[in-house]
């Protein structure tokens, strides 16, 4: 393996308990697309990264397969009680893989660009080690039994950020020398003397840990200074439709939920004709392509699948783009049975996967009197049309 192979490390095994969030704060959504996986493309863009491990709980692995997408995904590895000990645990799979240099980051960090990866990574190729850093701009204080004594030279001050890059080598000694645990990983080099160079990031790389960071990354995100020349507004239309047989010993899913009747739909996944329909009017909005280019049904990972995880998938497509939905509207065609009491729940399923506010999404149901395939109940379509704003 080449020497300077560089493998990047997302740290994502903690539970974020001053979100106050019931989800763990990197599965949360940051317009349209979750904190890790922002953190993982960044890293996926960045030309100077070779691979990608995601050090996550182990009950997060299949809520997160949407990473494998990524084309430098290498796979998961399973956290540890504290952050030394998950940084250790990613570091021996890049280790395995013959990593010479790895850079380890917290998924936390959304906003970290390309650019500002390249030069940690660009820094401890030439140095062996280097973090992210910012200065400090306020004046510090020293204080002694609860009183302020004296002023801290700011100057000689920096706050440690990620990603923080080492050779493989020099971590390897690192973490030998000392298995306690600590902070940061520029920790380990202080114990054994190797001094990190430091890069001031041109980013603004916030770590979110409350609601109020979510709300500045997303005011961030919308803002002229973090988007450049922004143009105006933009809104595209795109039209999805998908038809599914009716057959025996399947279950009937439509908006995801299960519905009682004799027959089912027949298909790949769960056969969600009314999800799928959503997935490629929003698809097409985005220039995307459809269903089937990205969720193919002769591959075996999408057999049996929840059409629901497949539209999470799409909602990251969307946050890839910057995008935002401004409203879905889809009919379901069938004759038998009847919908309407099962809809208010099918919205908020749909509502929910994609982040958006279920007034948002509307579901229709109408017959063809008994007309066609879905009139002899032979077939169930679904008709969705989505607008998105660029």
């Amino acid at each position: 393996m080449d020497k300077n192979y560089t493998v990047a490390i997302i740290l994502a095994g903690g539970v974020g308990t001053r979100m106050g969030s019931v989800v763990p704060k990197q599965e949360l959504m940051l317009l349209g697309e979750s904190i890790i996986s922002r953190s993982v493309r960044a890293f996926d863009d960045c030309p100077d990264i070779d691979g990608i491990i995601a050090v996550v709980r182990r009950d997060e692995v299949e809520r997160l397969d949407m990473l494998r997408d990524y084309k430098k995904f290498m796979g998961f590895v399973t956290g540890g009680e504290t952050r030394s000990e998950s940084a250790s645990n990613g570091f021996l799979a890049a280790e395995e893989r013959g990593a010479g240099y790895v850079v380890f980051h917290d998924a936390a960090r959304p906003m970290i660009t390309p650019r500002d990866i390249s030069r940690v990574v660009g820094a401890a190729k030439e140095h062996g080690a280097a973090s992210a850093a910012r200065r400090v701009t306020e004046t510090v204080k020293h204080i002694s039994d609860g009183m302020i004594t004296s002023t801290v030279n700011r100057d000689e001050l920096l706050i440690a950020e990620t990603p923080q890059a080492f050779s493989a080598g020099l971590y390897r000694r690192a973490i030998d020398f000392s298995n306690e645990s600590y902070t940061d990983d520029n920790m380990y080099m202080e114990k054994i003397g190797v001094p990190v160079f430091p890069v001031i990031t041109e980013s603004v790389n916030i770590k979110i840990t409350s609601p109020d960071d979510m709300r500045y990354a997303e005011y961030l995100l919308m803002s002229d200074a973090y988007n450049g020349d922004k143009k105006d507004m933009e809104y595209r239309i795109g039209h999805g439709y998908d038809v599914h047989r009716l057959v025996e010993n399947r279950r009937l899913v439509l908006g995801g939920v299960d519905i009682p009747h004799k027959l089912g739909l027949a298909g790949h996944s769960d056969a969600d004709v009314l999800v799928h329909a959503v997935m490629d009017a929003i698809l097409g909005a985005l220039g995307e392509g459809d269903i089937g280019r990205h969720f193919p049904d002769n591959d075996e990972r999408y057999a049996g699948i929840s059409s629901l995880v497949l539209l999470s998938r799409v909602r990251e497509i969307v946050g890839r783009h910057n995008a935002k939905i401004v409203n879905i509207d889809a009919t379901v065609v069938m004759q038998a049975p009847k919908i309407a009491g099962y809809i208010p729940t099918m919205r908020k399923n749909i509502a929910d996967t994609l982040s958006v506010d279920s007034a948002r999404i509307n579901v229709k149901a109408t017959t063809e009197e008994h007309l066609g395939f879905t009139g002899r109940e032979e077939g169930i379509a679904a008709h969705a049309v989505a607008m998105i704003s660029l």
